[in-house]
């Protein structure tokens, strides 16, 4: 429904007040002066009756009509006015008409006649509908009262007085009219005046909403609106201080939101999206700012997540399950989702969201690494155990069995040692690279690579493979040499290893010229042409315990932790190391020092 101002209801009272009393004074006038105007009119009629009767003398009998006919001449003169002189009993004597004597006879013309007779001056009015007029008749008795000689009766209309009360009435309602424009145009300002502290408060209320605290509130003079500014004044007070405050409250939140490593998310029951971390939308890898207010399945176009948040919405106990994110690399989200109901009974649900994936595969490492140490350490224990039974049963007797039996069991406790050494010297590795005190110093990678080369050079002359190393004699790097070099022989190593007789091995190395204008990396490749690894397996390659052939691995003497400790050793250095590899073609590791 259309609303209009407080001014126009002010002013709208007011115009039908005056309204109101501009009819009814009018209604009240017009009747009192055509009221004064009958009243005038018929004393004129009745002064004219009583003058004429006096004309005649008291005890003149028979009355004279031509003295009646010269008083009527000289009275009523160029009026509208009828004048007949008329008998004790009524009957026509003289007028004043055009016609001579009429004689007019009705009851009330008896009526009026008696009471003349009877010594009182008679009036009546009466309406005259054929002529459309007002028929005023006075009669007034001749002579003494009781026992007059004769009756004049004056008869007139009152066309000329109604005409001049209508221009009475016309100018009595232009006053009233003029009065009215007066009085409309004064309640105009009053109006104004009266509404101006109610818009001004109004607009302090409209500008305290749309949330400007800073508006003046107007001050009013009357008691009702003083009051009514006092209250939006405290009002706004309460807001600014709740505004503060949840202003406050918005911000640890935000703060608190953003800080979790955790994801959140919270929707309605609708399961729009209602708030999301900076952690969730990295995690769904969604725009926060694009996805609020919008529907979780037009955010997230994951089927199982919306299930999950049908039953976090539903359920009443906090729910748990696991989700699985497709991707160029698979992460797995473990999700808590707990329902939330409002006072409106709407509701919705908040919905944690943890990344697992290192955890879970972190577990994966730990079990697969349990397992394989336990099975490593379980092998060569086994054989010792079995052959030392085996000489305890009576095998020691003979002395070549003894002798065999004996060299194998000090190659299974050389292999057990070997084992054992390199966990301690990966748990070492592994305490430099967490505490960052790995003592290092400037040292020529060529000096470092002859240092491989004596050590290697053996194993690769018995199987025939030649080792080629191309090296700048300039290149240095801050390493800890004894730990650096054992990363380098495990590499060469692992390569004459795998690589078949008569192969060769290219150990390079390089520098980078860094983008930024600081020092460059000293880049190391150790490439081979042996069989090679799938795909499949170099994600994994550096993992304790991996191995791609096992039985093959055993057999020339590996423990399975080379290539865990390359790893931590080059990350203990603030390195990377990387492999590629094609079966049948070679493998390629490179270091990567910054």
């Amino acid at each position: 429904m259309a609303r209009s101002r407080f001014v126009w209801h002010v002013f709208a009272g007011f115009c039908a007040l005056v309204a109101a009393g501009l009819v009814g004074c009018f209604w009240l006038s017009s009747v009192q002066l055509a009221r004064l105007a009958d009243a005038a009119q018929l004393q004129r009629v009745a002064d004219v009756a009583t003058g004429l009767a006096a004309i005649f003398p008291e005890h003149s009998e028979p009355l004279d009509p031509a003295t009646f006919a010269d008083a009527t001449r000289w009275m009523v003169g160029g009026t509208r006015a009828r004048v007949d002189l008329l008998s004790p009993d009524g009957t026509m004597l003289a007028t004043s008409a055009a016609g001579g004597s009429v004689s007019e006879r009705s009851p009330a013309a008896d009526a009026l006649i008696e009471e003349a007779r009877a010594g009182r001056i008679a009036r009546t009015s009466r309406y005259d509908a054929a002529a459309g007029k007002r028929i005023l008749v006075v009669a007034a008795p001749v002579g003494p009262a009781g026992r007059p000689a004769g009756i004049v009766r004056v008869t007139a209309d009152t066309i000329e007085s109604d005409a001049e009360l209508a221009r009475s009435q016309r100018w009595l309602l232009l006053g009233f009219l003029a009065w009215a424009v007066a009085a409309l145009a004064a309640g105009r300002a009053v109006a104004s005046r009266l509404a101006r502290p109610v818009a001004d408060l109004s607009l302090a209320a409209v500008r305290l909403a749309d949330g400007d605290v800073s508006a003046p509130i107007p001050t009013a003079d009357s008691t009702e609106l003083a009051e009514l500014a006092e209250a939006i004044g405290a009002l706004r007070e309460q807001l600014v201080e709740r505004g503060l405050t949840i202003g406050r409250q918005g911000t640890q939140q935000e703060a608190v939101l953003g800080s979790m490593i955790e994801g959140v998310l919270a929707i309605d029951a609708r399961q729009r999206v209602v708030g999301i971390n900076r952690a969730a939308a990295e995690l769904l890898a969604v725009d926060p700012a694009r996805s609020i207010r919008r529907p979780l399945q037009e955010v997230v176009r994951n089927p199982d997540l919306r299930r999950f948040a049908l039953r976090a919405i539903d359920c009443r106990e906090p729910v748990e399950d696991d989700l699985l994110l497709r991707g160029a690399r698979d992460r797995t989200i473990r999700l808590r989702g707990t329902a939330l109901r409002d006072l409106s009974g709407e509701g919705g649900a908040v919905i944690v969201l943890n990344d697992v994936t290192d955890v879970q595969r972190l577990e994966n490492i730990r079990r697969d690494f349990v397992a394989n140490v336990s099975h490593e350490l379980k092998t060569p224990i086994a054989s010792i155990k079995g052959f030392v039974e085996t000489l305890l049963d009576g095998a020691s007797d003979d002395p070549v069995d003894s002798r065999r039996f004996l060299n194998i069991i000090a190659r299974q406790a050389d292999r057990l040692a070997s084992i054992i050494e390199d966990l301690l010297a990966l748990s070492r590795i592994e305490q430099s690279e967490g505490t960052g005190n790995l003592p290092r110093e400037s040292v020529r990678i060529a000096d470092l690579l002859s240092a491989v080369t004596v050590d290697c050079l053996p194993r690769a002359e018995d199987r025939s493979i030649r080792l080629d190393v191309t090296c700048d004699e300039s290149i240095t790097a801050e390493v800890n040499a004894p730990l650096f070099e054992q990363a380098l022989i495990n590499l060469v190593d692992n390569a004459i290893k795998y690589s078949d007789p008569g192969r060769t091995i290219w150990i390079g190395v390089a520098t980078e010229t860094a983008t930024t204008g600081s020092a460059g990396s000293v880049v190391i490749t150790v490439r081979d042409e042996g069989c090679g690894i799938e795909a499949e397996h170099l994600p994994r390659l550096f993992e304790r315990f991996y191995r791609i052939d096992k039985a093959r691995s055993r057999k020339l003497g590996g423990t399975g932790l080379g290539l865990s400790i390359v790893k931590h050793i080059v990350q203990a250095h603030g390195g990377t190391v990387a492999v590629e590899s094609e079966p049948g073609v070679g493998s390629t590791f490179t270091i990567r020092m910054s």
